[in-house]
């Protein structure tokens, strides 16, 4: 079984295949983890003139369609992936593919680079939803692939990137979930907080309920600056929800066994004792304090992010500390 290390640089790596891959090369990198992640997808060939009709692959058992756009430019595409969602599937595969096998769900694959859809693709995809009856019609961008990808057996994924270094050849690198959601906070511009974030109703009541007295300014601060998590979350698979998830109550776990409740006799609260100790786990200090100052801060956000999802620390109606 993968260890979560190896499969967040198994991720790493087939994220730079995503967004090295544009055209005939990302169609033949979503044929491969298809082909291997689902038994009844038949991966279509383009033939002479005719191309694919429309049809980059199907799962013909639920008429489920499958057709590609992987512009190089998927910002600048836009208008290109609205014409080619509409047109391909009315003016190519119902005259030729529809008339022995019924299109039930039709999937439009958009390399967006992990850009996220818009709103017009996703307009136009109702449309046709629709138009058509469909049982579904929506867009599968690049976290859904990487979804596909990493529940795949390591073999395989192995055979999709090229392999994996040994951990150890690594050594010095970052290649965390953690890490990369610390970076993304770290890049992310300030002035483009939404408006209007708003704190937990239960959120002062349980800085109270764990005795937070020295850092509870902190989680509040930095509570507002959660969006920055969302964003990325909305932008990756699922697996780095979790991933993220289990780091950080894994470390709150260790918290509870390496600090015991006569620790917090000298005056500090145990609860302060074990924020200390999570925040030292996410973001250890180093040589560089510059460095440090700007990652524990970005660990704050995170902190504040499973704090406020009870990831970390006890809820109010929860006597167990």
């Amino acid at each position: 079984m993968m260890t979560n290390e190896r499969k967040h640089l198994a991720r790493t790596l087939f994220q730079l295949q995503v967004h090295r891959s544009d055209g005939f090369a990302f169609e033949h990198l979503f044929g491969r983890v298809m082909e291997y992640s689902r038994p009844g997808f038949l991966k279509i060939k383009p033939y002479g003139n005719q191309r694919d009709r429309g049809n980059d692959g199907y799962e013909k058992a639920v008429g489920r369609y499958f057709q590609v756009f992987a512009p190089e430019n998927p910002t600048a595409s836009k208008s290109a992936a609205i014409a080619k969602a509409a047109e391909d599937f009315k003016d190519k595969l119902l005259p030729y593919w529809g008339t022995f096998c019924v299109p039930r769900e039709y999937v439009f694959v958009f390399n967006d680079k992990y850009r996220g859809t818009v709103f017009d693709i996703e307009k136009t995809l109702a449309t046709i939803k629709t138009d058509h009856s469909l049982n579904a019609c929506e867009a599968f961008l690049s976290k859904h692939l990487e979804q596909e990808f990493i529940c795949l057996p390591e073999d395989q994924i192995c055979m999709i990137v090229g392999g994996l270094p040994t951990w150890d050849s690594l050594e010095g690198l970052d290649y965390t979930v953690l890490g990369e959601v610390i970076q993304h906070i770290q890049n992310s511009p300030p002035q483009s907080a939404p408006t209007g974030k708003k704190i937990a109703p239960d959120f002062e009541e349980k800085i109270e309920f764990n005795g937070l007295a020295e850092n509870g300014d902190w989680l509040r601060a930095k509570q507002r600056e959660t969006w920055q998590i969302d964003d990325y979350l909305s932008r990756n698979s699922d697996f780095t929800k979790q991933a993220l998830r289990d780091f950080l109550a894994g470390f709150y776990a260790e918290s509870i066994v390496a600090v015991k409740d006569d620790q917090g006799e000298s005056g500090v609260t145990l609860g302060d004792l074990r924020f200390a100790f999570i925040l030292n786990r996410v973001a250890p200090q180093t040589n560089n304090p510059a460095a440090d100052r700007l990652r524990r801060d970005a660990a704050l956000v995170l902190m504040a992010k499973y704090f406020e999802a009870c990831d970390i620390f006890e809820e109010p109606n929860n006597v167990a500390s």
